[in-house]
């Protein structure tokens, strides 16, 4: 028994999808400038962040307490911890204390303005030694005279005015040992040792080395280079020149005779 079955490609729809929408496709929105204190402070993100990234280079594993954030409140609570810290984590604590400048100063507490005080003129880095900071006294390295020495109160139109001498803070006493050039550290000094006894080393062996103190001199013949010295320097000799044949007598001669 035969079947027949009716193609039915003409009856197959082909649907597409289209979507509808109500709202108008937007543009993507232009990007929105920053205010000077947000890029003060998208500056310090970043500063901070390039921070962590090199103090993670001298670090065994992510997970090292040196290149992890602490916690800053000790430091605003006692702001002489602040010159212990590594250079990492100043830059936190400095973050943080940027952060509350760039807002309101009226929220700022004693605290904030303490450890912002300790880090501009307290005696750590290279203030160590000034002891005063935080009494009424002058710095140690003020280079006028306190007080002033006045030459008179009442001025003429015909005094002369001279120009002060010019003054050198490496000169103060409490900087002196800072510009202190001549200084070496411990450090250098070892490698200049080092390299002193490693010359003395090494004269004292050369003059065992050949007779008289001198290292012997070995001088290889070669005969190929000889032979090519030979033969430059005959070439460069002037040939000999040929002696030219005697003209004969002319046939007069005889006759002139």
């Amino acid at each position: 028994m035969l079947k027949y079955t009716r193609p039915v490609a003409h009856l197959r729809w082909r649907i597409e999808p289209r979507f509808y929408s109500t709202n108008p496709e937007k543009l993507p929105s232009p990007e929105k400038k920053l205010s000077p204190d947000q890029a003060r402070a998208e500056a310090a993100k970043v500063h901070i962040q390039t921070l962590k990234d090199m103090g993670s280079l001298f670090s065994s594993g992510s997970s090292d307490d040196a290149t992890q954030p602490i916690d800053t409140e000790p430091v605003f609570k006692n702001p002489k911890i602040f010159g212990t810290l590594s250079l990492l984590h100043q830059g936190q604590v400095l973050k943080e204390l940027q952060d509350k400048y760039d807002q309101s100063w009226k929220k700022l507490t004693d605290v904030d303005k303490k450890l912002g005080y300790y880090i501009a003129y307290g005696d750590w880095g290279v203030r160590e030694k000034f002891t005063n900071w935080n009494t009424l006294e002058a710095p140690l390295d003020l280079p006028f005279r306190v007080p002033s020495q006045v030459r008179t109160a009442s001025p003429k139109p015909t005094d002369i005015i001279k120009k002060l001498e010019p003054v050198i803070l490496a000169e103060t006493p409490v900087r002196r040992e800072q510009f202190d050039t001549k200084k070496m550290d411990p450090v250098t000094k070892t490698f200049i040792y080092i390299t002193i006894f490693i010359a003395l080393l090494a004269i004292a062996r050369d003059k065992k080395i050949g007779e008289g103190g001198k290292p012997e001199e070995i001088e290889i013949e070669d005969i190929y280079e000889n032979q090519r010295q030979k033969q430059e320097k005959f070439d460069q000799q002037p040939a000999p020149q040929e002696q030219q044949p005697r003209p004969g007598k002319k046939w007069y001669y005889l006759w002139l005779k």
